[in-house]
């Protein structure tokens, strides 16, 4: 499962929970809805990425960055 951060496009933000149904049934484990900045978050099968990006009202779908810090006791600080 990839995480994904999902946008909302502007002219269906008035139906953001009917975009975030859509992308549930695009098989979207959804784990954050922030209807105030039209993004949703959560993980989705990366052979389903395609088929999110096709939802009615999804205007973008980035995966969520990553990265990891040295532990303390390493040389890299």
């Amino acid at each position: 499962m990839s995480k994904v951060n999902v946008s909302v496009a502007d002219d269906h933000l008035k139906n953001f929970s009917e975009v975030v149904a859509r992308c549930r049934k695009a098989g979207m484990k959804i784990e954050h809805e922030m209807k105030s900045i039209g993004v949703i978050s959560g993980s989705i099968d990366e052979d389903a990425l395609d088929k999110l990006s096709r939802v009615k009202g999804v205007s973008h779908v980035e995966p969520e960055a990553s990265f990891q810090i040295a532990p303390p006791d390493s040389d890299v600080q």
